[in-house]
C-alpha cells in the first residue's frame, strides 16, 4: 500500500498540467488497486483542508489545484518534471 506521498507523486504532474491549462478543466483521479481507495481519499481530504485542491461539487474523485496548492508543489511540480 502507497503512503500519502507516494500517492500525491502519481498524480501531481497531472494536476500541475490541468492547473496550466486553466480554470475550465478538472483532473478525474481513481485508485490503481482497491487497497489504495481510502489512502487516496485521504491524501485528497489532506489537500483539501490546507486548501491545496478542490474538488468539483460534492465529490473527491475530479480535483483541481489551487493557486496557494500550486505555489506550495511548484518546487516538488518541478522536479517530477525533471526526473520525467
Amino acid at each position: 500500500m502507497k503512503n500519502t506521498q507516494e500517492i500525491l507523486d502519481d498524480f501531481l504532474r497531472s494536476l500541475a498540467d490541468v492547473y496550466e491549462a486553466g480554470n475550465k478543466h478538472w483532473l478525474k483521479i481513481h485508485s490503481d488497486s482497491p487497497e489504495d481507495y481510502e489512502p487516496l481519499r485521504e491524501c485528497i481530504a489532506l489537500l483539501r483542508a490546507e486548501g491545496s485542491v478542490r474538488t468539483l461539487a460534492e465529490t473527491w474523485d475530479s480535483i483541481q489545484l489551487t493557486a496557494e496548492g500550486y505555489t506550495k508543489y511548484l518546487p516538488r511540480i518541478r522536479a517530477r518534471r525533471a526526473l520525467g
